[in-house]
């Protein structure tokens, strides 16, 4: 091979491995990175059940803590009055004596979350707690 059929030979052969190593690397790194941030937050929520019983003044919740993800409250009236249940900005509507409602929040940060009776002046009367996600 003559002088310039031997530079052109050795600029393919560099340019196929370049091309190669490029194609390579890419697919590699996408194998390495998840397919969606969202998705793989949402893979980790959990999903836990709280019953709540509303009373004159007071709730009575199952349980006062769930870990972070989606909580469902099924609501149910045992008072004389109607009362609803809040928190974390979703409300049920007002219930009156022996009916019920579910409410299902999603908490995405830990933290301690206030729960309240909306209705007219309950929260004075003792219609408020605390709620924690872990």
């Amino acid at each position: 091979m003559n002088g310039k059929a031997l530079m052109l030979f050795r600029t393919v052969i560099v340019s196929v491995f370049v091309a190669a190593v490029v194609a390579l690397g890419t697919s590699a790194q996408a194998s390495i990175r998840p397919t969606s941030v969202h998705a793989t937050h949402r893979a980790a929520l959990v999903t836990t059940t709280i019953k709540v019983t509303t009373f004159n003044s007071s709730y009575h919740l199952s349980a006062r803590t769930a870990p972070r993800g989606v909580v469902i409250f099924k609501v149910t009236n045992a008072a004389v009055f109607g009362h609803d249940f809040s928190i974390n900005g979703h409300t049920t509507r007002v219930l009156k004596t022996g009916q019920s409602a579910t409410l299902r929040v999603t908490f995405l940060k830990p933290g301690h979350y206030v729960y309240r009776d909306t209705v007219d002046h309950h929260v004075q009367w003792g219609d408020v707690g605390g709620f924690y996600i872990t």
